[in-house]
């Protein structure tokens, strides 16, 4: 059995597939209110982790 090559382009095209598919699922699930709670915990995580 043959190793899987995978060209490191394709892993960026992936995962960037992958981001935009994730996000229009939580945009057609959330509400307003669970966007904008999902939007503060991530400023507040930034907050928390970025030094000063």
């Amino acid at each position: 059995m043959g190793l899987v090559q995978i060209d490191p382009g394709e892993i960026v095209e992936l995962g960037t597939q992958v981001a935009v598919h994730g996000a229009v699922r939580v945009a057609e699930m959330a509400s307003a209110d669970d966007l904008f709670e999902l939007l503060v915990g991530i400023a507040v995580l930034i907050y928390e982790i970025v030094p000063g």
